[in-house]
């Protein structure tokens, strides 16, 4: 009995563990490689949101600059650049600047250009030029002349970024000794157990409960983020785009705890009735 019990505590540890140990180890490689940043925003491109929202700044960047007679075209050439095959190789350029700057703000990295104000903003400049060349190739009047668009957007606060900071610092300290130690405990605890097909159960529970709790936190996250956002329309994509690999491993693992208990289940009743006694034949009296 002492023998299971502390087999249980092992892989209760292991499966409380679990949680930070996915968040650790997938969000952390998931921002600090740059090709695996890349992979996760570059398909924003194609999210009408974002397309949306990037025009709308540069347009707002505008302002006075174009002429009020030449707005409409100014316009409809913005929307035109952020629909074509054009915006996705200048959103790619956008963000590979933006990438060791995100990871100087989330490190508390002095020297990062684009962390203004302990803010994350996306500098529309690099997309600005190339939609100046779109103004020239539509026939804008006075195209040439209109200055260097400055069309920045804060993306992540302030506020944001201080409570993200130490979680951030943590995890990547943590992103590959917490795996190791979550599941050295659990093959620990399922390998000490006398009664492995009742631990194998609570394995299985504590990884869905554990699993749970981190979408739970992370659907938390996201409504915080661009809750103090002042652009939560490029916020919103930008948190989903960096946690869907994360929220993928959450549900597998979530699912292999669902297998641990059936197995678990059948094993515990298997074990159970082989070691329960034999019924004694009746004894019929004549």
């Amino acid at each position: 009995m002492f023998r299971t019990g502390f087999a249980t505590v092992l892989v209760l540890l292991g499966c409380l563990l679990a949680g930070p140990a996915v968040a650790a180890y997938v969000l952390v490689d998931e921002v600090t490689d740059r090709q695996a940043y890349l992979d996760a925003v570059t398909p924003l491109a194609d999210d009408d949101a974002v397309r949306s929202a990037v025009a709308d700044q540069i347009s707002g960047a505008l302002g006075e600059k174009v002429p009020q007679q030449a707005r409409q075209i100014v316009d409809g050439s913005i929307t035109k650049f952020v629909e074509s095959d054009q915006f996705k190789p200048a959103w790619v350029k956008l963000n590979t600047e933006v990438h060791p700057q995100l990871l100087a703000l989330l490190r508390d990295e002095p020297g990062s250009l684009d962390v203004e104000g302990d803010a994350l903003v996306l500098d529309l400049g690099v997309v600005a030029k190339d939609v100046k060349q779109r103004f020239i190739d539509d026939g804008v009047p006075l195209a040439e002349r209109i200055p260097e668009v400055s069309a920045k957007v804060e993306v992540v606060s302030g506020p944001a970024v201080s409570q993200a900071q130490p979680a951030f610092q943590l995890l990547e300290t943590l992103s590959v000794a917490l795996p190791v130690a979550a599941i050295a405990l659990i093959v620990a605890g399922l390998a000490l157990s006398a009664r492995r097909g009742r631990t194998l159960v609570v394995t299985g529970f504590g990884l869905v409960v554990a699993m749970l709790l981190v979408v739970l936190a992370q659907w938390l996250g996201r409504s915080q983020v661009t809750a103090r956002s002042p652009a939560p329309e490029l916020s919103g994509p930008f948190y989903d785009a960096l946690t869907s690999r994360m929220s993928i491993v959450l549900w597998v693992v979530c699912g292999i705890g669902g297998v641990f208990v059936i197995v678990g289940g059948i094993l515990a009743r298997r074990t159970s009735a082989s070691t329960s006694p034999p019924r004694q034949p009746s004894t019929y009296r004549y």
